[in-house]
């Protein structure tokens, strides 16, 4: 069980990683899809392994709502949107300095977490709260209104891992709230975006600040 939930949660935080090394958006919105899949099967592997079935509900409609909804309203957003290019000398090397930094920062925060439980998924939660820390990076050091919003949802899928490894799994109805809440932001942040791009042609958050004037 162990085994198991310190790969999954791994690899999210490795797909969180390279969300804030990537610089295309088809590319993170892929990684994103990557990390919501991995999240519904680490609900599946805790349901399986702590005996909690109503958690495979759980994961069931995490994947659909993450993993298939989300990102076609998502692809509704970067359809149309110009190419963002890199600008001279900008590169993602201290965006991955400051990734790892606040890996380790997660560790030393989460270390008395660890310490004081016996839960067998207890190694893996300091990966799921890196990742969310992640998310929240990705969402404030964002140049465009997409990176903002796909950072956001990094940053609630790490709560969502973070939430199954340390309560070892979650109410269903708690979650079917928090899919639903999701859900409307995320319809809501690509209306506006959307009617953004139309008014200005742009949704670079640069962009915007010059036409603020």
């Amino acid at each position: 069980m162990m085994a198991v939930c310190n790969l999954l949660a791994f690899l999210g935080l490795l797909a969180a990683l390279l969300v804030v090394w990537r610089q295309s958006r088809p590319g993170r919105l892929q990684l994103f899809v990557a990390q919501s899949a991995l999240l519904a099967a680490l609900a599946a592997a805790i349901a399986l392994y702590s005996g909690h079935r109503e958690l495979l509900v759980v994961a069931a409609a995490f994947a659909v709502v993450k993993v298939i909804v989300v990102p076609r309203v998502l692809r509704r957003v970067v359809v149309g949107a110009p190419v963002r290019p890199v600008a001279p000398g900008r590169s993602a090397g201290l965006k991955l300095l400051g990734a790892g930094v606040l890996v380790l920062v997660s560790y030393v925060v989460m270390l008395p977490v660890t310490a004081a439980t016996s839960l067998p998924t207890a190694g893996a939660i300091p990966l799921a709260f890196a990742a969310s820390l992640l998310g929240l990076f990705v969402c404030v050091s964002g140049r465009d209104a997409f990176t903002h919003i796909l950072g956001f949802l990094v940053f609630e899928n790490g709560i969502f891992g973070l939430a199954l490894l340390g309560a070892y799994g979650l109410p269903i109805l708690v979650e079917a709230g928090v899919f639903l809440d999701v859900l409307v932001i995320v319809l809501i942040m690509e209306g506006v975006v959307v009617q953004i791009r139309r008014e200005h042609a742009s949704i670079d958050v640069d962009r915007l600040r010059e036409l603020r004037g």
